[in-house]
């Protein structure tokens, strides 16, 4: 009897390490996931947070929520971009573009008045950038002029939404990087974003290069 108990005992320590072994191989693979998350995350170093804006930096799987108190945020649709484009003395990289459905909370609600008449929920899409000067000058640039969806939505730079300076003259050798958001009110499947980008002016507005035209699928 005892050998039988034993045995039994045996086999559910076997069994019970069997059912373990998937369970911690799918929680390996999810920290693993996590880590990769971090990094790809990691140009945002020394980037402060937006005040007007709710920080989406962990929003990085589709439908996942965050909530913080400016607002609750929905990630619709991610591109992890990682482009980078040569406009004259203009080096721009793209790193990453979201589509978000933003509930803003009571007190920010007032930021977005006269932007959108759904003030209390809407959409709107981002993209993260940084740009250098490689010129020996001072130039005038803004990373975005104009965006239109693929659903010919045009949103011009007069209504963004970070306010960041991006587009303030920058010197040679300076870098600078930080998000450029854009409420989309009509758009209901957004599968392509294209921005253009400003021409590149000198310190004595002198046109020195055309705009360029990007193109982002989702």
């Amino acid at each position: 009897m005892k050998r039988i108990i034993g045995f039994l005992m045996i086999m559910l320590v076997l069994t019970g390490c069997a059912e373990d072994k998937p369970a911690k191989e799918a929680e390996a693979k999810n920290n693993t996931e996590k880590k990769e998350q971090v990094q790809t995350a990691s140009y945002l170093d020394g980037y402060l947070e937006n005040p007007q804006l709710p920080d989406d930096s962990e929003l990085l799987q589709v439908d996942q929520v965050i909530e913080d108190s400016k607002g609750k945020s929905t990630l619709m649709k991610m591109r992890q971009v990682d482009e980078t484009y040569q406009i004259g003395g203009i080096e721009m990289k793209i790193q990453d573009a979201k589509w978000i459905q933003l509930r803003p909370s009571y007190r920010m609600i007032d930021y977005f008045h006269g932007l959108t008449d759904n003030e209390s929920e809407f959409n709107y899409v981002k993209v993260f950038v940084e740009i250098t000067n490689t010129s020996d000058r001072t130039l005038q640039f803004s990373p975005v002029a104009l965006v239109e969806t693929n659903e010919e939505e045009k949103i011009s730079w007069e209504d963004e939404l970070y306010l960041e300076s991006l587009n303030e003259p920058i010197e040679s050798g300076e870098s600078r990087k930080g998000n450029i958001g854009f409420i989309v009110d009509e758009t209901k499947d957004l599968s392509e974003l294209t921005i253009l980008t400003s021409d590149i002016f000198d310190e004595a507005d002198n046109k020195l290069n055309d705009a360029e035209e990007i193109t982002v699928e989702f």
